[in-house]
């Protein structure tokens, strides 16, 4: 069953709407430039806190690029190019995008690009 973009943009628009509140969320609650006021002598409570601060300045970081990815995805929408492979301009298979509707790259691109073969990822189609 193929989805059409209207449905794929109304998905697109509602996980970003999440994503936007959790990434809030998270940069909200680490603490800003590593201050601790008010730690006593304990400094197991000190740690605690600055793991936790990392951890959430890494899930937003991670949001951040999902939202980026997941605008992109929209603005592909509005300029009829969306589902298409960003990196070779082949069409994303109609699975992945039901899987993670905000894919840029097909699955042969996304593959070469996480194990280091920048060779095919980086080839642009002739257009």
């Amino acid at each position: 069953m193929s989805t059409s973009e209207s449905d794929y943009r109304r998905v697109l628009e509602e996980h970003l709407a999440q994503v936007d509140v959790e990434l809030a969320e998270r940069r909200r609650a680490a603490t800003p430039g590593g201050e601790r006021r008010g730690f006593g002598k304990r400094a197991g409570d000190y740690v605690a806190q600055v793991v936790e601060d990392r951890t959430n300045n890494q899930l937003a970081d991670s949001l951040a690029v999902t939202a980026a990815a997941i605008r992109r995805a929209l603005d592909l929408i509005d300029e009829g190019r969306f589902g298409r492979c960003e990196s070779c301009g082949e069409p994303i298979a109609e699975e992945r995008l039901q899987a993670v509707p905000w894919a840029l790259l097909c699955m042969r691109c996304q593959s070469a690009g996480e194990h280091g073969d920048r060779s095919s990822a980086l080839r642009r189609p002739s257009r």
